[in-house]
């Protein structure tokens, strides 16, 4: 399955590389307006540049992976879906609630698939807890509460920190990650609401740090942190049960890697597995993944429909009172 990639950023080089990687895609051309990364590009990855109409244009294209600035994928995603291209888009979906709405209105009118970049689904520890879960180790959810972050000094003066770019700062940035898994484990959430603020970074045009609060129709609720100052350490999430808890620790940066650890109430059992060991794999196999359901004509996951309730979460805590 043929590739081509729009936007070489550092998540570009990453989901470039991703698909080189991997047995069943082949990354056929590359672009971005800037030309030194587009210099870069061609060294490391020796694959060709294509203008942004060739690659519409180009039958042999099967899919498109969008990896540029916020701002730009609405269009991209509306034009690859007009060229009848497959699209695998980093996340977030869009810059806000409205934009998302048209992408998926769109995205059900076309008979090609869009998937939303979600890497966190693929590190072990959250692929254990997953199989966990499943297996009705810790009994009916409850509740998911999390927590990401980093600090910050890599986004600095960055694109990211531009409200008319990135439509909004660290719940559209790292925070999607949370989102995302609450909903993974938990399903839909009907309400929701949080709050937004500049903790360190005083003289940006995003947020610096959000908290929001989730519930389900069904009374389960998330709670989720995330920031770009936070010193701790990157991801952290508990899973509350009827009959035990799971957390996730993907602390790497201070804690030593990914590790799992969960406790069985009525086992009175604590139990632990280490993944610090196992190198990161998590852009290829969610690039195999996603290929894998094109071939099979499955719903790829996180689907358009999941983006959207991403989506939906985030303007939840945007809108809340709290932040006006």
């Amino acid at each position: 399955m043929n590739f081509a990639v729009i936007g070489l950023g550092s998540f570009g080089l990453k989901r470039a590389q991703a698909i080189k990687d991997s047995n069943q895609g082949k990354l056929v051309a590359i672009n971005d307006i800037d030309q030194l990364k587009v210099k870069q590009a061609i060294e490391k990855l020796k694959v060709p540049f294509k203008n942004y109409n060739d690659i519409l244009n180009d039958k042999n294209i099967d899919v498109i992976s969008v990896c540029t600035p916020n701002k730009f994928h609405k269009n991209i995603i509306i034009d690859s879906l007009n060229s009848k291209k497959n699209v695998f888009c980093e996340k977030p979906l869009a810059r806000n609630l409205s934009e998302a709405v048209e992408i998926y209105n769109h995205a059900k009118k076309s008979k090609n698939i869009v998937q939303i970049g979600s890497n966190h689904r693929y590190f072990e520890s959250v692929k254990y807890a997953k199989r966990l879960v499943e297996n009705d180790t810790i009994g009916k959810l409850l509740s998911f509460t999390g927590r990401i972050g980093h600090n910050g000094e890599r986004l600095k003066n960055s694109w990211f920190w531009k409200k008319d770019i990135s439509g909004g700062g660290t719940l559209l940035d790292n925070g999607c990650h949370l989102l995302d898994l609450s909903r993974y484990f938990l399903g839909d959430f009907n309400t929701g609401k949080g709050i937004i603020s500049n903790s360190y970074w005083k003289n940006i045009e995003v947020e610096d740090t959000a908290c929001g609060m989730f519930s389900t129709k069904h009374g389960q609720t998330s709670t989720i942190f995330c920031s770009w100052r936070l010193m701790s350490g990157y991801f952290f999430f508990e899973l509350n049960g009827t009959d035990g808890y799971i957390n996730v620790d993907g602390r790497f940066d201070t804690h030593g890697g990914d590790k799992i650890f969960w406790s069985i109430s009525k086992e009175k059992k604590f139990l632990s597995k280490d993944f610090s060991d196992v190198k990161p794999n998590s852009y290829k196999q969610e690039i195999d993944q996603f290929i894998k359901n094109l071939k099979e004509k499955k719903e790829c996951s996180p689907s358009i429909s999941d983006a959207l309730e991403v989506m939906k979460m985030i303007d939840f805590v945007y809108s809340s009172k709290s932040n006006g």
